[in-house]
């Protein structure tokens, strides 16, 4: 009688023990952050957020400087790293319907994103990238999409013919089309040699990864905000399932999405308003240079949603709704 009425607590203290270091579960990520980016920051909090919650039962080991993106997504499919921060370009190659949070111009203001990354959003890809056995965990904020040249242009008539720097993903490439240009498919870590060596004479970037290496090289910055882009923070989902129902919640919400946009948005605004003080020379396309941008958006969503099927157009008019909520 007295062991029954023992035991049930002392597994309830078993339960909050720490862990010791040897039996600690390892989770590796792999993801490229600028150096001295808030998402290095933001990184070192999702490694100390899970060792915290997971009383020490996971141990983290952070690689934030990996550009390689495509064996870094090879690596996690086949269980050799735990975890990985994709951007939405290379996310889109292993699950395709996620080219519908890149289509040209689908936001239009910061309201409208926040109405948009719901939990029904999350939900939504959270499923999908189940099917592809990926545990989606959160969505990382970079901000709205312009466009880096080595010479200035102000609508797409300026870049008739001019060799882009696009991303691996379908989205990025009929986007540069669209606009007249031709689109060159180089990985992130090939972008400034490749300016440097004339390969290609812009592109298209968020502001963290323009203003951290491809600012010197390419220093004319037309806010075309023709995209809005973020990224997911993913896991092996036959690693992920074997954890306690503690531990994924641990890791779950390691990364602390809210707070990650906030700043981000803070020093894309800051690095706005420094930019004449940074060598950068910013052009804001006025509403007539605007409505020429918008036009070759439309076309370039109507093909890119034309390429995904039937549920991306759900997921898109979805993400309308809500849009259509915060106006």
């Amino acid at each position: 009688m007295m062991l029954k009425s023992i035991l049930p607590a002392l597994l309830a203290v078993l339960s909050i023990a720490p862990a010791r270091a040897d039996d600690a579960v390892v989770l590796r990520t792999g993801s490229f952050a600028p150096p001295g980016s808030v998402f290095v920051q933001f990184w070192q909090q999702f490694k100390s957020n899970i060792e915290r919650d997971s009383k020490g039962s996971i141990r983290v080991e952070l690689n934030t400087s990996d550009p390689n993106e495509a064996n870094l997504l090879s690596n996690l499919r086949r269980g050799r790293i735990e975890c990985v921060g994709a951007s939405l370009q290379g996310s889109a190659t292993i699950l395709p319907e996620v080219a519908v949070l890149q289509l040209p111009y689908l936001f239009a203001s910061f309201k409208e994103v926040d109405q948009a990354y719901g939990k029904r959003l999350t939900d939504t890809y959270r499923g999908l990238f189940a099917a592809k056995g990926l545990a989606m965990l959160q969505f990382v904020e970079v901000g709205f999409t312009h466009s880096y040249s080595v010479q200035p242009f102000r609508t797409p008539a300026d870049l008739k013919g001019l060799k882009m720097r696009a991303t691996q993903s379908r989205a990025s490439q009929t986007w540069i089309k669209s606009v007249g240009a031709e689109p060159v498919v180089l990985p992130i870590s090939e972008a400034v040699p490749g300016l440097q060596t004339g390969l290609i004479k812009g592109g298209e970037s968020g502001i963290v990864n323009y203003s951290g290496f491809i600012a010197k090289s390419a220093p004319h910055y037309t806010l075309t905000g023709h995209a809005f882009d973020s990224g997911t923070i993913m896991c092996n989902k036959n690693w992920f399932d074997k954890l306690s129902p503690a531990q994924q919640t641990a890791v779950q919400n390691g990364w602390n999405a809210r707070e990650q946009a906030l700043a981000t948005r803070a020093v894309n605004e800051q690095f706005l308003i420094d930019a004449k003080s940074r060598g950068v020379n910013l052009l804001r396309p006025d509403p007539q240079e605007m409505a020429l941008w918008q036009l070759a958006g439309k076309k370039a969503a109507d093909e890119i949603l034309n390429g995904l099927g039937a549920q991306a157009r759900i997921i898109r008019d979805d993400i309308a709704k809500n849009i259509e909520t915060a106006k």
